[in-house]
Order: C-alpha cells, then sequence, then structure tokens
C-alpha cells in the first residue's frame, strides 16, 4: 500500500498511476475535500483508503509518494526514511531547490537501501525512446529540443513557488530538469552554453543550453514558459544539411484517457504509471540521479542571465 503526501499532483497524477498497477493507497482525511472535487478520481474510490493524519498514513502504508514543494520534500524524506517499514519511496522533480541539496538528499536515500524512484517522466515518452534510438545509434550530428508554453501560474497570475529559483521552481529547476535528467541518461555530462532570461535571477521564465557528451551529438534545449503558443518540437540534423523534425506535438506528453463517457485523467498518468511499473523492469537507477544532479550543477554553473520584463 502507497500512502500519498501531497494533495495536487499526489491525487491527480499519481493515484491514478498507482491504481492502474493494482496498489492500494492511503490518503489523510484533509484531503477527501480535494479528492471529491475531481470527478475524474471517483473510479478509484474502491482502492482508497483514509487515514486521520500524514503519520498515520505512512504508518499503514509500505510505500510513500512524495508529490510536495522541493523543501517540504527533503523534510519528509527524512521522516520517511526514519520509518522501518517504509520499503519504497516515490519523489517529485526537483528532488530539492539547488542541485547541492538534490544530491545530500539523493545520498541519504542510497545509504538508507530503500528502494526509490524521482519523477522524470521524460524517459516514458514514445518521443524519448525514438530520441534515445537516434542518438545512441550516432544516426544524428546534432538536434534541438523547443518547449514553449505559458506556465499555469502566469496565466492565473498566481504567486507560486513554481516561479521561484531560490524555491525549486522556474525554467531551469522546474521544468527544465526534466530534460536535463533525459540528457544525463543519455551520457551527456557537458554543458557547453547555458543562459536564463526573465525579471530577476529569481524568476528565469526562458532557458537556452547547449550540451555536449563523449561521443554524442551537439543538443541544443530552448524551454519558454511564458510563450503566446504552446508546442513541443525536436529536430534533429544528421549532417549535410539533412534536417527533420521528428516530434511536433503540443507538449511533452501525448496522452488520451480516451472517451467521453467519463472525465478524462491527466495526460500525465501514463508516464507515471510506468514509473510504478519500474520497480520491477528497471535496475537501480542511482547513478543516472546523480547524472543528473551534476548535470543540473553544470547548467545552473555556466548560467549566464539577462534580465528581461516581458514576453
Amino acid at each position: 500500500m502507497f500512502a500519498i503526501l501531497g494533495s495536487g499532483f499526489g491525487l491527480y497524477g499519481y493515484l491514478p498511476a498507482l491504481a492502474a498497477n493494482g496498489e492500494r493507497v492511503v490518503l489523510p482525511q484533509r484531503y477527501r475535500d480535494r479528492y471529491n472535487s475531481r470527478p475524474e478520481l471517483a473510479r478509484f474510490a474502491s482502492q482508497i483508503e483514509w487515514a486521520n493524519s500524514e503519520a498515520e498514513a505512512l504508518a499503514r502504508a509500505d510505500g510513500v509518494v512524495l508529490a510536495l514543494r522541493p523543501s517540504d520534500q527533503c523534510t519528509w524524506v527524512q521522516r520517511c526514511l526514519a520509518h522501518d517499514q517504509t520499503a519504497r519511496l516515490i519523489l517529485e522533480k526537483p528532488l530539492a531547490p539547488t542541485p547541492e541539496s538534490a544530491l545530500a538528499v539523493l545520498n541519504d536515500l542510497e545509504r538508507s537501501g530503500k528502494a526509490f524512484r524521482i519523477g522524470y517522466s521524460f524517459r516514458y515518452t514514445a518521443w524519448a525512446l525514438k530520441l534515445r534510438h537516434l542518438v545512441l545509434a550516432n544516426k544524428v550530428a546534432a538536434f534541438d529540443i523547443s518547449w514553449s508554453f505559458l506556465a499555469h501560474h502566469f496565466r492565473h497570475e498566481l504567486r507560486s513557488w513554481k516561479r521561484s529559483t531560490s524555491r525549486g521552481g522556474g525554467a531551469i529547476r522546474f521544468y527544465g530538469i526534466q530534460v536535463i535528467a533525459l540528457l544525463a541518461e543519455l551520457g551527456y555530462r557537458e554543458v557547453v552554453f547555458s543562459a536564463g532570461y526573465g525579471p530577476g535571477v529569481e524568476e528565469i521564465v526562458r532557458w537556452a543550453a547547449t550540451f555536449s557528451g563523449n561521443g554524442l551529438p551537439k543538443c541544443h534545449v530552448a524551454v519558454d514558459t511564458w510563450a503566446p503558443s504552446t508546442e513541443f518540437r525536436i529536430g534533429t540534423d544528421a549532417g549535410a544539411g539533412a534536417v527533420q523534425t521528428i516530434v511536433d506535438q503540443h507538449d511533452p506528453f501525448a496522452y488520451d484517457d480516451g472517451g467521453p463517457s467519463r472525465p478524462r485523467l491527466d495526460r500525465r498518468v501514463d508516464v507515471l504509471s510506468q514509473l510504478v511499473r519500474s520497480w520491477h523492469a528497471e535496475t537501480d537507477p542511482y547513478s543516472w540521479y546523480v547524472a543528473t544532479s551534476g548535470l543540473w550543477h553544470a547548467v545552473e554553473s555556466k548560467l549566464q542571465f539577462s534580465a528581461t520584463m516581458s514576453n
């Protein structure tokens, strides 16, 4: 059984993903109103138990999902590691507000001997499988990843932590970390160029970078969280001017819960379901997670910031 801590993405993302894998879930009672406000989650009622508090939920579970703000996640990780019955942890990205603190948490997790996964979910998309094949088979000379959208907090003018660099938000720490994790898994270890743009370094709304790796094609990344249009594209250059677009879609997560007969689940449920199943299908990903923190640190060490006041 999994306890879920986090009444946002924990409910509409991880609850369906866990249920799809036959897991029972225990939730704190104070999440009940939020749960009831999401009609698409009603179908999972039979797989949910309710606990009086987060502490009671932890005590009744052998697995834990933490879908919290990065600073809160760091605190709850330590509490979970102190529970002998907690055998599995699923953690959200970013693992912590900074790459240095993320590495410290990662090392605590490794020393605990408990199984854990981090929600670096790009690797489970169909386009990532295609890109991995092209890159590792040495079929491209370079490629570009472009991801543009208007973030929820900008669209609704919210003062969310997700726009604050020091709290683990912004174009790099909250969004770009997904790209960084995928590139780290592919073997990228060096950052040639990294630039951030926004009203101030505490609020980076756009990020551009170039990555290199031993025997790997150059990769150019552009993430714009304050864009007038929404798109996710990957273009490849096979050399001699042979440029090809291999991905052109609305956003990185193409998922259809399919049917007008019931409310649609979040588009990320499919990749989260694969993440949940990875206990059985993958070896310990610790070295990849360490490489991700290292590449994230390199991105920020090389960062050149330019102030811009509008989109």
